[in-house]
Parts: C-alpha cells; structure tokens; sequence
C-alpha cells in the first residue's frame, strides 16, 4: 500500500486553536484584497494565502459573503470609528461641532486606503449594508454635535454633511495642498468653516 503524505497544511497546524486559524484566514483575506481587490480574490486564492482548505474557510465564513463580511466587520473596528461618545461632558456648542468636524476628518484620512479598495465594489450587497450602518451611525453622531435645537433644523444638518461629506473634504484638501498649504493648516480652515457655519445658524431664528 502506497502512503500519501497530508497536504502541508494539515502539518504543523494540528496545535493550533479554531480561532487562530480564523484570524489567519482573515488576515490573509484582508492582504488580498488590498492586493488585488474583492473580485479578483477567490476563496481559493485565500485558502493557498492562508494555507488552509477551501473547506476550512466555508466552515469558519460560510461563503465568500461572509469572509466579506467578515473583514468589513475587522476594518470598522481598526478605524475605531468616532461616535457621539466622545462629545460626552463637552457642553460648549462650538466645541462640539470642533471635535466632530476633527474626528470625522482623521477618520477620512485613516479610511482612505480601504475606500479605495472598496469604491469598486459598492454594488455588493455586504458593502451596502455597512454603509447604511455607517450612515446610521454617522446621522446619530452628527445630531449629538449639533444638539436638540440645531439637529431639528434642516440647514444645520445639510450645512454640516455637505462639509464632512467625502467628496467635499477631498476637494478642499485637494485645492489647499495645490495653493501650497499642509494638510493641519487645511483641516484647521475647514473646521473653522464648519463652526462658523453653525454658530451663524445658531444665532438666527429658524425661517430667517
């Protein structure tokens, strides 16, 4: 009888935990579609990454959906996304309105990376449900900067979104950068922007 040696995998690995093996998975998909993108990386690919069966990751994931899902659920804990809690004991209007203007850019600028990986791929049905997660959360933290009064007024809302919205953060960064400007100068002006904004907002009654 002819012995068949164990695939390579199965040696070495037999010490290690369930949860180790799921990380490494993990880690290993993450590296992959920062490489090559979401559609490009196969389970299969994952599985010769991570040096596990195919089957090792259906059992862990389920399904490439949910090693997807997965890894946006990692990325959202590594950006340490900012909320409404750290506006706790902060009772000045402006102050808050600073601090959020602050972390939602620093949060832009971490996130960077991975929007790019993802940009393509928005029509995923994994991707969709973390933005509207995000969103959620997003509306929730800019109404605790804004407080009671501000948050129920339309033009404070739209006034503080369109300044921390993507697409405007990168224009104004984009257009500072090519006057010359480092980038904390650039943040420092349009935190301004955005509290001045709202304390002239503050200040008018609502319908003026």
């Amino acid at each position: 009888m002819i012995a068949v040696a164990p695939r390579a995998y199965a040696m070495g690995r037999r010490a290690e935990t369930s949860s180790e093996t799921r990380q490494r998975i993990l880690d290993e998909a993450v590296s992959l579609y920062r490489e090559r993108g979401v559609a490009a990386t196969t389970l299969t690919a994952v599985a010769d990454r991570a040096d596990v069966a195919r089957g090792t990751i259906i059992h862990h994931f389920g399904s490439a959906s949910g090693l997807l899902s997965a890894v946006l659920g990692w990325v959202v804990e590594t950006l340490e996304m900012p909320d409404e809690r750290i506006l706790e004991g902060i009772e000045d209007p402006n102050e808050r309105v600073r601090v959020f203007m602050e972390s939602t850019i620093d949060l832009m600028d971490r996130s960077q990376a991975w929007w790019s990986v993802f940009e393509g791929e928005m029509q995923r049905p994994e991707l969709q449900d973390q933005e509207a997660s995000y969103w959620a959360a997003f509306e929730r933290f800019m109404a605790a900067a804004l407080g009671p009064d501000l948050a129920s007024r339309p033009t404070a809302r739209a006034t503080l979104l369109s300044l921390t919205h993507p697409a405007t953060v990168g224009t104004f960064m984009w257009a500072f950068e090519r006057a010359g400007i480092s980038r904390p100068e650039a943040r420092t002006t349009v935190v301004g922007i955005a509290v001045d904004a709202l304390r002239r907002l503050a200040d008018e009654k609502p319908g003026e």
